[in-house]
């Protein structure tokens, strides 16, 4: 078992008053000789010398034990300081791993054994680059200090994020001596705002964007479409007698049927399109980078409404219930900045109006003549 440093305080205590009675008697004894020159009998100068050493191991031992609580207590902060919570690594001025606390253990998983001589790169994830550590280093050796937020690797192989600081240590000659590290866990933090992050840009049902991931990224297909010159489209979707299903099945078979029309329309578009949900039975399908002639750019999204009419009149199977809904689906065609994204909605949720005047189960082009 390992001794604590402030355990060893009463030893280094009776230590220093047994060497400082002796110092004091071998200087005492030569002042006695040097004052009295023989003048004392034996009995005198024994007194005396008890006298005076009593009264100098008393001094000495109330001086001592005030020091020696003084720093047994700095000691007791420091030690109980690098076992908080916080994991903890100090490294020499070469970066060979010196000392952890049990924080360090906890979350890493390895102990102390297996890393104390070790580099503290065996944490690393890779998921940082050379750039990002010699930012990190630069800035060591500018100011003294780094923190931020980097992902390690437990024993385990688990990748984790966590927040580091990291302080340089330097001598009275400004020499760097040691790096002491200091960590968290950031786990769980991170995870809620991810949660966070997730529930402002995602339906909570369908799990796919919603109406202002929606906007931001139509926002962006627009300003691709003024500098490439290709068209892009928006499919405005609602399913035709959906609240009669929500009233005779529930709104729990209804749930199922927007979960499975959601995975449906999602199976029908390419990579780098957006299906989002903006509520109820509506949903909103971006096509972006089509062709840039007019014509053909309507062809292609035509082609992609007809597959989600196809895909999404196949039946579906609601618990116990099989089940069968058709969409009504309006288009608008966009290029460029010619048109803003709340008209485009709004052409779009038209046309949808137009298909469903025309007997449902359709797709309709924005029509602006009608």
């Amino acid at each position: 078992m390992k001794t604590a440093p402030y355990d060893l305080l009463p030893k280094i205590q009776l230590s220093g008053i047994f060497i400082g009675t002796a110092l004091f008697m071998a200087v005492y004894e030569f002042l006695k000789e040097m004052f009295f020159n023989g003048t004392l009998t034996p009995w005198e100068s024994h007194l005396i010398t008890v006298v005076m050493t009593a009264a100098f191991a008393t001094g000495a031992s109330f001086f001592m034990r005030k020091w020696a609580l003084k720093v047994d207590e700095q000691l007791r902060i420091a030690a109980t300081a690098f076992e908080a919570q916080e994991g903890m690594l100090v490294t020499d001025a070469h970066s060979v791993t010196l000392r952890v606390n049990h924080a360090f253990t906890r979350i890493t998983g390895y102990t102390a054994k297996e890393v104390v001589g070790r580099n503290p790169r065996l944490l690393s994830s890779g998921r940082q680059d050379a750039s990002f550590y010699k930012a990190m280093w630069d800035s060591i050796g500018s100011t003294g200090s780094w923190e931020g937020e980097v992902w390690n690797r437990r024993k385990n192989g688990e990748i984790y994020p966590e927040y580091l600081a990291i302080t340089a240590v330097k001598d009275p000659d400004g020499i760097v001596t040691n790096y002491v590290a200091t960590f968290t866990d950031i786990t769980v933090s991170r995870k809620a705002a991810d949660e966070i992050k997730h529930l402002a840009f995602y339906d909570p049902l369908t799990h796919l964007p919603n109406r202002r991931l929606l906007l931001d990224r139509l926002k962006q297909a627009l300003a691709s479409s003024a500098r490439n010159g290709r068209s892009g489209a928006i499919l405005f979707i609602d399913l035709d007698n959906f609240k009669t299903l929500n009233d005779t099945l529930g709104h729990d078979i209804g749930d199922l049927l927007l979960q499975q029309v959601a995975l449906r329309l999602e199976s029908c578009v390419r990579e780098g399109d957006t299906v989002a949900r903006l509520g109820g039975d509506e949903f909103v399908v971006m096509l972006k980078d089509l062709s840039d002639e007019p014509v053909e750019a309507e062809a292609q999204t035509k082609v992609i409404g007809n597959k989600i009419l196809a895909t999404l009149n196949l039946p579906y199977q609601l618990a116990m219930h099989e089940y069968r809904n058709t969409p009504s689906i309006g288009a608008a065609i966009f290029r460029d900045h010619q048109k803003s994204h709340d008209e485009l909605l709004k052409q779009a949720d038209t046309a949808m109006y137009q298909s469903k005047k025309a007997g449902r189960n359709t797709l309709r082009f924005y029509d602006p003549t009608i």
